[in-house]
Parts: C-alpha cells; sequence; structure tokens
C-alpha cells in the first residue's frame, strides 16, 4: 500500500492486482470508496514503484541486476495516495481484508512504507484497530519506523503497535558503492541517521529490526515526479527506469520480501512466528563515538534486534515448517589468521595502508549452502569479508563497517576449492577466527 506501481514498467509480471483508490478527501458523510484497476497506479510520484521493485520486481529491464528480495511472490498493488502522501490508508486496508481480495489472493503481507509523526502509539486509532484485525487474520504488517532521527522518540507511531513490524533502516557497506558520496549520505554498515529510534526502555516504542535502506536502486515509473533516474555509480551513467531511494520506506520492503520467503518455507507461520525468527538471528550493531573513539553496541530502542540476516531468517523459518526435510549441517575445518594495520578513507577514496589475509577451503558436492563465518571480537575494528568460487568469481562479500565479525551465506555452492579472504578497512594488527559450514537438505522419514 503506497502511490501505486507503475506496472507499465516491465518488471513486474507478477503483479497480479493494480487498483487506484478514489474517495473523498474529506468526509462527506456518505461511505464507500471506489477500487479501480488500472495498468498504472503510480501517477504522481514513484515511491510506490520503488518499493515494490525491492519487494518482488524481477529485474528484468536491468538484465536481472536489480532484482526484488522476493520475485517469486505475488504483488498486489493499492495506490493509496498522491506524490508524498497517503490518503486513504483505511480504504486500503478495507480493500486488502476484503475476504474477495484476502483469500482469492492469498494476502499474507502489507507492507507499509508511509507513516505519521507524533510521539506515543494509540491503540484506538483507526490504523492501530486496522492493523490489530489483520494481524488477527494471520497476515504480516510492516510499518517503516520513519524518518526523523537521530533523536529518541521520534519513531512512527503506526509502526510501535505490536500488531506490526517496525523497520529502521540501516545502510548497506559496498566497497563499490561506499567511496561515491553522490550515492550514500549514510554511515556505510550502519544505522542510517535519519532512521527514526524509539524511546530507551519502553517495550513498545522502538524498531524492531534495521534493513538496507540507503541508497536503495529500484524501478522507477514512467510518471514518476519524485524519483528521479539513477545516475549509476560513478553519477555520469543515467538509468532511467530505474531510480536510488533513501529512507526506512526502502528498508521495509526488505522486510516484506524476506517474510515472503520466510512464508514459502513455512506458510504456517504469523507475525510473532516471524518475528521471533528474524530477531533472535539478527546481526548486532556497533557505533563509534566521533569524540571519545569509544564503540557501543546499538540499542533496542535505535536499531531494534539489530541488522537482518536473510538467510538466517529463512533457515530460522524452516524448523517448524513441518517433516518433509530438515537440515544437516557439517562443519568444514576451521583455521585462524592476522591481517595487518589498514587504514581506508572512504569518503576521500583513499587508501593509506591495506592488509588482508586469504584462506582456502574445500566444500563438498551436494551443499544446499555454505555459511562462513570471521570473528576477531573487537567492535571498534572493521575488516570486510569476500568469497570465491572455484572459478575464482566473487560470490559474497559481507561488510558491516565495525564489528565483531563478518559472516557470508551462499547458496547452492559448487563443489571444489573456495578461497576466502578477510580485508582490513580500519583496523590494528589483529588476529582472527575463521569457520565454515554447509547446510544439506535431507529428507525425513516418516
Amino acid at each position: 500500500m503506497d502511490s501505486g506501481v507503475d506496472g507499465t514498467h516491465g518488471d513486474f509480471p507478477n503483479l497480479v492486482k493494480n487498483v487506484k483508490v478514489v474517495a473523498p478527501i474529506v468526509d462527506l458523510g456518505i461511505g464507500g470508496a471506489l477500487y479501480i484497476d488500472v495498468p498504472n497506479s503510480d501517477l504522481t510520484s514513484g515511491h510506490g514503484t520503488n518499493v515494490a521493485s525491492t519487494i518482488g520486481g524481477s529485474g528484468a529491464r536491468s538484465g536481472g541486476k536489480y532484482k526484488g528480495v522476493a520475485p517469486g511472490a505475488n504483488l498486489i498493488a493499492v495506490g493509496a495516495g498522491e506524490a508524498i502522501s497517503i490518503l486513504y490508508s483505511l480504504e486500503g486496508f478495507d480493500f486488502l481484508m476484503d475476504p474477495d481480495i484476502r483469500e482469492t489472493y492469498n494476502v499474507r503481507v502489507i507492507s507499509n512504507s508511509w507513516g505519521s509523526s507524533g510521539s506515543h502509539f494509540a491503540p484506538f486509532d483507526p490504523i492501530s484497530i486496522a492493523s490489530k484485525r489483520a494481524y488477527d487474520e494471520g497476515m504480516i504488517v510492516a510499518f517503516a519506523a520513519g524518518n526523523d532521527g537521530p533523536g529518541a522518540d521520534t519513531l512512527n507511531p503506526y509502526s510501535a503497535s505490536p500488531c506490526v513490524i517496525s523497520v529502521a533502516a540501516g545502510a548497506a557497506k559496498d566497497t563499490s558503492t561506499a567511496t561515491n558520496p553522490l550515492i550514500s549520505q549514510g554511515v556505510p554498515g550502519q544505522l542510517a541517521d535519519f532512521s527514526s529510534r524509539g524511546i530507551p526502555g519502553d517495550a513498545i516504542h522502538h524498531p524492531d529490526i534495521t534493513l538496507p535502506g540507503v541508497a536503495i536502486v529500484a524501478a522507477r515509473a514512467t510518471t514518476a515526479t519524485i524519483a528521479q533516474p539513477y545516475l549509476g555509480l560513478d553519477g555520469l551513467h543515467p538509468e532511467p527506469f530505474y531510480a536510488a531511494l533513501d529512507g526506512t520506506s526502502m528498508a521495509t520492503p526488505h522486510l516484506s520480501g524476506l517474510v515472503a520467503l520466510m512464508l514459502e518455507v513455512n506458510p504456517s507461520l504469523n507475525l510473532d512466528g516471524v518475528l521471533a525468527a528474524i530477531t533472535s538471528t539478527a546481526k548486532p550493531m556497533y557505533v563509534q563515538d566521533a569524540t571519545t573513539g569509544t564503540t557501543r553496541q546499538l540499542a533496542v530502542w535505535e536499531a531494534g534486534a539489530g541488522y537482518a540476516d536473510a538467510y538466517a531468517a529463512v533457515r530460522k523459518a524452516t524448523e517448524t515448517a513441518g517433516t518433509r526435510t530438515t537440515t544437516v549441517t557439517t562443519a568444514l575445518p576451521g583455521w585462524s589468521g592476522n591481517v595487518g594495520l589498514s587504514v581506508k578513507l572512504p569518503v576521500l577514496d583513499v587508501t593509506l595502508v591495506e592488509a588482508s589475509h586469504t584462506h582456502n577451503l574445500v566444500v563438498p558436492a551436494g551443499a544446499n549452502a555454505l555459511r562462513i563465518a570471521t570473528s576477531w571480537g573487537n567492535p571498534a575494528l572493521d575488516l570486510d569479508l569476500f568469497v570465491y568460487d572455484p572459478s575464482g568469481n566473487l560470490v559474497g562479500t559481507s561488510a558491516n563497517g565495525t564489528s565483531t565479525g563478518e559472516s557470508v551465506s551462499v547458496p547452492r555452492p559448487t563443489a571444489g576449492t573456495w578461497r576466502v579472504q578477510l580485508k582490513g578497512f580500519l583496523n590494528t594488527p589483529t588476529s582472527y577466527t575463521g569457520t565454515a559450514q554447509v547446510d544439506t537438505l535431507v529428507p525425513v522419514t516418516q
């Protein structure tokens, strides 16, 4: 539910219904709304098209490069607003919870990259009541935490409901983009400065989880006025069918797509089960004080449980998914190494000193996933993990900024000798340990 979706874009073969809500802006004392099926419901913004693309766009117009999190999921677009305003939120909830829609299309997730401002959650607010009714029907409602950070008590009150998942925004540290100030103003691998925070110690007013929300490249509506064409990594190669946007609006569809993947392996999950799996597998997040240089772990009121680990959350969802298969984990030989002093200045794109350590490991045939983790224990250090397949192709990276370790999960790994490289980014000479495991799906004997 957003400004709409441009179904003519080419990245939405899975858009099974696209409606524009038409209703009086001012209550005239007569009820009802019209839900008009249209090819393009995103007429004045581009925001909703970007969001839907992140959930489950095919990436076809980019050759698959900008594919969404769950491209196999069916999408229903509810154009409930114009420009940056959501005008018909209750009408949107009514539409999605109508049995003719909910049951016909098996609606399981409602993604809301919009909200309000104000201090406190109001349980009898109409949006809160609508979210509760969706929860009671077994639907998972996601809400953006808001973009009013970094101060405390800035959370989108709709996202504070215990019947929804509140999503904060983090900046993904991709070494190809982190050095380009044109692309991202976020701190790499950390909670975005704009991401709204909750109230310290409050059991309700806090984000639940953090997902990527800085410089998210996704489909751009042909009628977009807010979402401008993506200019490419160097700012000189426009891609007119895509746009790069910042916000918890962009983090929320990452969560919604992840939930779709979890429901695919375990359709019996409700919001409580989804939230437990995502929060219990999240990675802790750290922040370094610019004045004192000390490092601390971000608290729940700031970033929720931490940065979501998509693979770990989906794997957790399979643990109660029935008896068809089970996951057998086999540990590969561990190792240790040392990485020397490294100093990189991403803002200036300058490397003063660089060091790394490389380890080779043998992956057996038949594995469904390869999981690699490195740990050095000091949250003030920043090292990055790179994983290469037997052909020398880079297939996985992890670069979370300052942290106590990095990890990578690779689906369906090719058998053979893999290369694991831990590169220093900003660290003193440090030793680390590495572990590797393979997961194999095994049929369960009845």
